[in-house]
């Protein structure tokens, strides 16, 4: 086990449904749902700590991770906190440790596999001997034709929302890195401000594999999909204002209060 586990970069914790339902866990918490929503709070406090799938042993802190008053936590607890070990002043889920662990592997896989990508593109650049005699001919010709597709890909490469952003070359370091999306720091700001109504860096994640499908058209495709959901977004927001101008947002008083 890793003392320095970090998974904070990914916005989001797989969750293995069948896993759970078959769980002795999830059967508890069948009989007192209260102890699901306490126990899901500190899963996810977990994922984000250092080592991830750990959090320091202490009621206060545990409790607050918990999103529990402490006086339930002392009553509640034992049964929250089954499955969890004690060391080192920490509490440790094996399960949240055994999938931050994957997904750390994974990351390094996909970095991995970018690195080696960029190498041989930029090894593919470099001229060879017997290409020193043209190399002025080449780029001659090469320079107009690159600069034509590189101005024509800046202007296909446009979200619906006019968002005018050209793809990330190769050489650029990149600010977010997934196997598939790549985006320069400029690139992911301009994203940020088109999008404010999308929560940009989980939604890129998520569309990743899907933007491998798309081949050299995966920053097209990707800005459409972003645009969609921002717009649908902004839907959702003008239709819950408009409910709450006709007084339908409004809660009646509870008799009981």
């Amino acid at each position: 086990m890793s003392s320095d586990l970090d998974v904070q970069c990914l916005p989001y914790m797989p969750l293995q449904i069948e896993r759970l339902r078959k769980s002795k866990a999830w059967l508890r918490c069948k009989r007192n749902p209260e102890i699901a929503f306490y126990m899901v709070n500190l899963w996810m406090r977990a994922w984000h700590e250092i080592p991830a799938g750990s959090i320091e042993d202490d009621d206060d802190v545990l409790a607050d991770a918990a999103m529990c008053s402490p006086e339930k936590w002392e009553e509640l607890k034992d049964d929250i906190l089954k499955g969890w070990d004690r060391r080192d002043g920490r509490v440790w889920h094996s399960t949240v440790i055994e999938i931050a662990t994957e997904a750390v592997g994974k990351l390094r896989v996909n970095k991995s596999r970018t690195a080696a990508a960029r190498e041989a593109r930029e090894l593919q650049r470099q001229p060879s001997v017997t290409d020193t005699v043209t190399e002025n001919v080449t780029d001659s010709v090469t320079e107009h034709e690159g600069k034509g597709r590189e101005e024509k890909g800046i202007e296909d490469k446009t979200t619906s929302d006019d968002v005018v952003a050209a793809a990330p070359s190769i050489s650029q370091d990149f600010a977010f890195e997934a196997q598939s999306i790549r985006l320069t720091a400029a690139n992911l700001e301009q994203w940020r401000k088109a999008f404010p109504h999308v929560a940009l860096e989980a939604e890129l994640w998520a569309l990743d594999e899907w933007a491998g499908t798309k081949g050299n058209k995966w920053f097209t495709a990707v800005s459409g999909a972003l645009a969609k959901k921002e717009r649908a977004a902004v839907d959702r927001v003008s239709t819950a204002a408009a409910v709450r101008d006709r007084g339908g947002g409004q809660r009646r008083a509870d008799p009981r209060i």
